[in-house]
């Protein structure tokens, strides 16, 4: 991305030999500093916890770990080399990185953009069309490889914008240059089909998928019959699943689209952006690769519990608890785990089974009380 730094005001520089340890540049290193370790750490955490689920085969664990996936890239390609760079004053890691950095950059957008989409259109079937039909495990894969080959091939001709451009004999930045025609074609084309198609896809699934809610609860409510009032009923695990990856999707609309909007207007010559501007919307877009796993722990209790267990020893009473009390034996309650599937959140119980009750305290009175109480509760045969 293009920085047009001024000179003689060194407190608007991103990077200059001339003003080393300006308390601005060492404000915004900080910040990449805390994005970077909060990416990194998050990230990890959210593969490490849906690798532990018993629900890691589920689809929508599928698309939440590519999604990890991509954005533990943003830290480690993007970032840490931002970091690099106004440390320094003056890119000094070569052309290749710098095509590398924004190439990366950008299919971290596009990526999480078109994941969002599929998670989106799964809890679309899982919500409205729960028994018509189920994305398998073969389909959420091919569809996450498509949504990845897409996305590289749309993503591939930032190697060919960005590259390294000297200001003075001793300051390059890594840039791309805004008069290029190709460049404004690829930038508008960029925004309205990669990341602007699947947008508008997410945005009237969850629509749709709100409004179904909203007619199903109110239909039920008018039913007198209580079993088919809860039938009828969304469960609540659903809705709680559903507000947390719509917050996600917010989350990312909010954090991408003041970088692609500076870059298109600027692009097309509308109007002129000042320095700190460009700063705030590259920045604000690299924290979007931190954020999921924080939204993760405030929505979803069960994601807590998961971090829990990386942390601690696993114990065999974590997995399971074998219950004791007279009122449910032979209870087997497994712990939640991560997921966001159809039916998250949930309890499984054998069938209760209610005990003999007698007074013995010896096997064979107990074998002998059992077989009389049989005999009393078989039916006679009356003799005509």
């Amino acid at each position: 991305m293009a920085i047009a730094l001024e000179t003689g005001n060194c407190s608007r520089h991103i990077s200059s030999k001339y003003c080393p340890g300006t308390a601005e540049i060492s404000l915004q290193i900080f910040f990449l500093v805390v994005v970077f370790t909060g990416a990194t750490i998050g990230n990890v955490l959210v593969l490490l916890v849906v690798r532990q689920s018993r629900r890691s085969e589920w689809t929508t664990n599928y698309f939440v770990t590519s999604l990890a996936i991509s954005n533990l890239s943003s830290p480690f390609l993007c970032v840490l080399w931002t970091i690099t760079w106004m440390s320094r004053g003056s890119w000094t890691l070569g052309d290749l990185t710098c095509k590398i950095t924004f190439f990366f950059h950008f299919l971290n957008a596009g990526v999480s953009a078109g994941l969002l989409a599929c998670i989106s259109l799964d809890r679309f079937y899982v919500v409205v069309h729960p028994l018509s039909f189920k994305m398998t495990k073969a389909q959420t894969k091919e569809l996450i490889t498509f949504v990845w080959v897409f996305m590289i091939c749309a993503t591939a001709p930032t190697l060919y914008f960005f590259r390294t451009t000297s200001l003075t004999t001793n300051v390059e930045i890594c840039s791309t240059d805004f008069e290029m025609v190709e460049w404004k074609v690829f930038i508008v084309l960029y925004f309205l089909i990669p990341f602007g198609c699947p947008f508008l896809a997410t945005l009237a699934l969850y629509c749709r998928i709100t409004h179904a809610i909203l007619v199903r609860n109110r239909q039920a409510r008018n039913l007198t019959n209580d079993f088919r009032r809860q039938a009828n009923r969304v469960p609540k695990p659903k809705i709680k699943v559903l507000r947390m990856l719509v917050f996600q999707w917010l989350f990312f609309v909010i954090c991408w689209i003041p970088f692609f909007v500076t870059q298109i207007i600027q692009s097309l010559s509308v109007a002129d952006f000042t320095e700190r501007s460009y700063i705030a919307t590259l920045f604000v877009s690299y924290s979007n690769s931190g954020l999921n796993a924080l939204i993760y722990s405030l929505f979803n209790s069960d994601f807590r519990r998961g971090c829990k267990r990386v942390f601690c020893k696993p114990d065999a009473s974590q997995a399971y608890r074998l219950t004791s009390l007279p009122s449910r034996k032979n209870r087997i309650a497994p712990m939640d785990d991560f997921s966001s599937g159809e039916h998250d959140f949930g309890e499984m119980r054998l069938p209760e089974l209610k005990p003999f009750k007698h007074h013995s305290l010896n096997g064979n009175g107990d074998k002998l009380v059992h077989q009389a109480w049989v005999s009393s509760c078989a039916p006679r045969r009356i003799d005509p």
